[in-house]
């Protein structure tokens, strides 16, 4: 009855690790800091590059706001299907002025992102 009851709860087990979403997972999106109803929408840019054939592709992101403004929020979501790029922060963030986002797409592949900066 021991095994029995084992065997039902392995099976149980491994049948809801089937079930994670992976594409959910796949998706590389840059969600830092918080913004509250003093700050407002610095930059909205997308950045966007189409597949190329055996080629990997990078960019980098920058703004520069002026030196009394300061970076609250950074949101970086893709856009469409994942075409499994990834995005990073390289300098500056939160509490600076400015910051560099760096893209980079997978070989034979694109990216497309939306860019939101907020800050006060």
């Amino acid at each position: 009855m021991k095994t029995l009851f084992c065997l039902l709860a392995l099976a149980v087990i491994t049948q809801s690790a089937v079930l994670v979403d992976k594409s959910a997972t796949a998706r590389n999106n840059i969600n830092i800091g918080g913004f509250y109803p003093s700050d407002r929408l610095l930059s909205r840019s997308y950045v966007y590059r189409p597949a190329v054939a055996n080629t990997i592709q990078y960019e980098d992101f920058i703004y520069r706001g002026n030196a009394t403004t300061r970076i609250s929020a950074i949101q970086v979501t893709e856009q469409g299907y994942t075409q499994y790029a990834s995005a990073w922060i390289r300098s500056g963030g939160l509490g600076y002025p400015n910051v560099t986002i760096g893209f980079q797409s997978l070989r034979g592949y694109g990216y497309y992102y939306l860019v939101d900066i907020w800050g006060r």
